[in-house]
């Protein structure tokens, strides 16, 4: 059965969060470092999650080194509490965890993406054609983790499972990642494109300091359009990303593949992308 696990950056949205039938939920920043939950709202968070009956996962996004202490100090405190599971985009992070017994390693979708490895080589081997377009297609479209170097590193450090994009000419390379042991989940609806650890969002509105923004993100995204190139691309906090509209036969085809778990994040962005409840659209997808 494919479950749909309800992502909340913050407490004002983890009440909707908890509301659905998965087993379990996810709580945190996944990209902005400035917008880290405080411990104590962490903390809330796991104490809801478990009273409620369900596993706890605890999203990170990619640190400096200022704020690798608190995050540390974060999963040090939910370690002490119970067993949990803990995305994370960010290798102090997995270092921090080799320590901690009570949480599990699932790797994010800034660590999946980054590139490991060349593919320049497998380009310039083949002479150019259309056989060679749609062969340079097929080496694009695979994440870091389909070079086996790769992925046994980060099953070493302890990964159990992944995070992934609704890309469906990218469903084909999951299968050597779901072979190779790791249980993916599959983001709905936006694909980030880019990423700055510098807010555009904080510097567009004019906030004067990201050490004290009042997270507009938790609020706003804004719509970007390119009449030129035919392009549409949504700003929210420091990412820019791609809406897409996921379906239940490509839900079947990655059922199929072995996929148990897509993941819906609450906030402005999926506002942007779809004005249905969310449970009707859960229903809509569930096979």
């Amino acid at each position: 059965m494919m479950n749909i696990t309800i992502q909340a950056g913050h407490l004002g949205l983890f009440k909707e969060a908890l509301a659905g039938d998965s087993p379990r939920v996810r709580f945190g920043a996944e990209f902005c470092l400035y917008a880290l939950p405080t411990i104590d709202a962490m903390e809330t968070a796991y104490h809801q999650t478990v009273d409620a009956g369900k596993g706890f996962v605890y999203v990170t996004p990619r640190l400096s080194p200022g704020t690798m202490d608190t995050v540390r100090g974060h999963l040090q405190r939910l370690n002490e509490l119970g067993e949990a599971t803990v995305v994370s985009n960010d290798l102090g992070t997995i270092h921090t965890l080799q320590e901690l017994p009570n949480l599990k390693l699932h790797l994010g979708r800034q660590l999946v993406y980054t590139p490991s490895r060349c593919p320049w080589k497998e380009i310039t081997e083949h002479t150019v054609s259309i056989f060679t377009k749609r062969k340079v297609k097929q080496i694009f479209y695979q994440t870091a983790l389909n070079y086996q170097p790769t992925i046994e590193f980060y099953k070493g450090l302890g990964a159990v499972g992944a995070d992934v994009d609704w890309i469906p000419d990218l469903f084909p390379a999951f299968d050597f990642l779901i072979k190779n042991g790791l249980e993916l989940s599959v983001h709905l609806h936006s694909i980030p494109v880019a990423i700055t650890r510098k807010c555009h969002t904080a510097r567009f509105l004019g906030e004067p300091d990201l050490d004290s923004c009042s997270r507009p993100c938790y609020s706003k995204a804004y719509v970007m359009e390119n009449e030129t190139l035919g392009t549409r691309m949504i700003l929210s906090g420091n990412a820019v990303f791609k809406l897409i509209k996921p379906n239940k036969r490509l839900t079947q085809r990655l059922t199929r593949r072995g996929v148990s778990e897509l993941v819906y994040t609450l906030g402005p962005l999926t506002s942007l992308s779809t004005e249905a409840p969310l449970e009707g659209l859960i229903q809509d997808l569930r096979v």
